[in-house]
């Protein structure tokens, strides 16, 4: 019996060895973790932000040439701020107070490449242009590409100074990619007072890192 017994405990100390290991994300203080689907099978995105962002949208963000011009976003805000949708091949910001998380994807979806593309980095730097060719953006302040989870992100953090508006703004933007899908993530503010870039990037960038994505094609 007692052969037996010490059998039962080594095969059960042999199975929790064998068990992956769950991974612990280290969430910011006063947060809320979520998890959002993204249309088409594009999959679902979790992670976290401020407890203050309290209400959330989407809409398309369409353009001039049909469909591959589109832009699906997911936004996530105070309740109590103004909700502003871009939309439109050009379009203007009103004077209002920023503080959101955006989620935005083409409104195409080729899935030209059925392995998935989580290695991404060869798009960092084209990502990188595009949004400091934008004026509106501010210029780069901060670049790099990091691993979060099971992918590789572009990290790209803007800032400037709205001479029309007289507001101060700063955008911390990250890209990765599904099959082939590019899906970007924007924290973005702005200010009548001088920003704390630094605190706004590292606050930001550990919000960034809390990200994962389950494919789901």
């Amino acid at each position: 019996m007692r052969h037996r017994f010490k059998i039962i405990t080594a095969s059960l100390f042999a199975s929790c060895l064998n068990k992956s290991p769950i991974e612990s994300i280290a969430t910011p203080s006063n947060s809320k973790f979520i998890t959002t689907a993204l249309k088409d099978s594009l999959g679902k995105v979790s992670f976290s932000i401020p407890n203050r962002y309290d209400t959330s949208f989407t809409w398309t963000n369409h353009s001039d040439c049909g469909k591959p011009c589109d832009h699906i976003e997911y936004r996530f805000q105070p309740k109590s701020l103004p909700v502003f949708k871009e939309s439109g091949f050009y379009y203007a910001i009103p004077d209002i107070y920023i503080d959101q998380f955006t989620i935005l994807h083409s409104g195409s979806y080729p899935f030209s490449d059925r392995t998935d593309t989580s290695k991404y980095s060869l798009g960092h730097e084209p990502f990188k242009g595009r949004l400091s060719s934008d004026p509106s953006n501010g210029q780069i302040k901060f670049d790099t590409i990091e691993r979060i989870g099971d992918r590789y992100y572009s990290i790209i953090s803007l800032a400037g100074f709205n001479r029309e508006t007289q507001r101060h703004f700063a955008k911390l933007a990250a890209l990765t990619t599904v099959k082939g899908n590019e899906i970007e993530f924007h924290f973005d503010t702005n200010s009548k007072d001088t920003i704390n870039e630094k605190e706004f990037f590292n606050n930001s960038t550990k919000f960034i890192r809390t990200i994962r994505i389950s494919n789901g094609i």
